[in-house]
């Protein structure tokens, strides 16, 4: 069992590092943690709600709002109605788009170079990894309430 806890600690601690990681380069390039976690929502070319990304992000609504208009008064995204719901949907504008590839370019070689040379370590698919240890996670927390 002690082993299992100082695994899972090793990863708690891992992604908290990796979390720290992304808000001190934000801020090194003057950017808020949450406008960089909307672009990186965003920058897949894909329009999403306010709804998806505080989801999907764990981010509050109410940041992502006041995160959302701030990029529309900067000119970098828009929000659609879409027919049959209350829901918007948020569309980067072409300077919304030039902004976030300025923006992410570099982070975006960065993490390519580390997922690349942990693969090189670990030849796994580490993002399902990841991704099932989430959702996992998720789980066992939603039995608990």
């Amino acid at each position: 069992m002690q082993d299992k806890n100082n695994k899972i600690r090793k990863i708690m601690l891992s992604i908290n590092q990796i979390d720290g990681l992304y808000y001190q380069w934000a801020r090194k390039i003057g950017l808020k943690e949450n406008l960089l976690s909307l672009l990186y929502a965003l920058s897949d070319g894909n329009p999403y709600t306010q709804k998806q990304i505080s989801e999907e992000w764990l981010i509050p609504k109410t940041t992502i709002n006041t995160v959302i208009k701030e990029c529309i008064r900067n000119g970098y995204i828009v929000l659609r109605q879409e027919p049959h719901t209350k829901e918007k949907l948020i569309f980067l504008t072409d300077a919304g788009k030039e902004y976030t590839e300025n923006v992410l370019n570099a982070l975006k070689q960065a993490e390519l170079l580390a997922f690349d040379e942990t693969l090189k370590k670990y030849p796994v698919e580490l993002e399902a990894i990841f991704e099932e240890f989430a959702n996992q996670l998720k789980e066992a927390f939603e039995k608990q309430s």
